[in-house]
């Protein structure tokens, strides 16, 4: 089982609304990537909003009756996955803003046809997330240039994530709670003695070196909006890190669970040769196909 470890080496602390939107960033770029949507995730939004805008003729011919018919198949597909991801961004947020304390251990993505036997796993551990600090003086923006840039510089995080290219197949979420702990909200179900032997995995760590500088200038870098805090250290080896994994994923605990919402993937759909999607961007498209 090929199994890919990135560690991250934070360069500030990390908030709950930073981390949940590192997984919601993350999602969207493996949701593509993966192909199980067509278009990236802000393409896909537009059109449907476009398609929401187009006011077709109501007195049409027979071959504008056929386009409509599979105009309006394709956009309950691509609104359908749209309405999946905000719904599960959204549930991510809240679990992490509705908590005061580190409850989660990780994050798992896992792509696939069911979760029993996923072709791709991706890891996430959670870090020790700062809840007193002021969200406004720590941008998640430098917190997910830094992770992409160190998963798109690992040869085996691509190898890994250009391999099983499925594009009708699933996205789920899972989390693993840290023991004595349960998840916040309710749109988890848990999942009892859980196993997954099955799929590439890749794991995502976080380290942040503990030092007098760093210590100082974070002490004071909010201190007006903050009260507390703490900065995390990660010790773990490489060799530990796919140990706790490999335990992780084949012991049966009652501390996982899944999310209630899931992706599902879909193709690209074209009429008379041109990808539908392009006639909700340009209507006069519409009419030079029936001309």
């Amino acid at each position: 089982m090929a199994v890919c470890d990135v560690c991250v080496h934070l360069s500030d602390i990390m908030t709950p609304q930073s981390f949940s939107s590192l997984v919601t960033t993350l999602i969207k770029y493996l949701v593509y990537e993966k192909q199980l949507i067509p278009y990236p995730y802000d393409r896909l939004k537009l059109y449907v909003k476009k398609y929401n805008e187009l006011n077709l003729e109501k007195n049409q011919c027979d071959q504008k009756i056929k386009y409509r018919l599979a105009s309006d198949k394709y956009f309950k597909k691509v609104s359908e996955a749209i309405n999946s991801l905000e719904t599960v961004f959204q549930c991510i947020e809240n679990e992490f803003h509705n908590c005061e304390k580190n409850h989660i251990e990780s994050v798992v993505i896992l792509i696939g046809s069911n979760v029993l036997n996923p072709l791709t796993v991706f890891k996430i551990n959670v870090p020790k997330l700062s809840y007193a600090h002021s969200e406004k003086h720590h941008s998640s923006r430098q917190h997910i240039d830094n992770v992409f840039k160190n998963i798109l510089n690992n040869d085996k995080f691509n190898d890994i994530l250009t391999s099983n290219i499925m594009i009708e197949t699933n996205l789920y979420v899972m989390f693993k709670v840290k023991k004595g702990e349960k998840m916040v909200s309710d749109w988890c179900v848990p999942k009892e003695q859980f196993r997954s032997f099955r799929g590439k995995q890749v794991v995502l760590r976080f380290d942040q070196p503990q030092d007098e500088v760093n210590s100082k200038r974070y002490e004071t870098c909010c201190i007006k909006n903050c009260v507390d805090f703490e900065v995390f250290v990660d010790f773990e080896d490489n060799k530990s890190n796919v140990q706790t994994l490999n335990s992780a994923f084949t012991n049966s605990v009652v501390d996982w669970y899944l999310g209630k919402y899931h992706i599902t993937g879909f193709k690209n759909y074209k009429y008379n040769g041109i990808p539908i999607s392009d006639t909700w961007l340009n209507p006069n498209i519409i009419d030079s196909m029936f001309s």
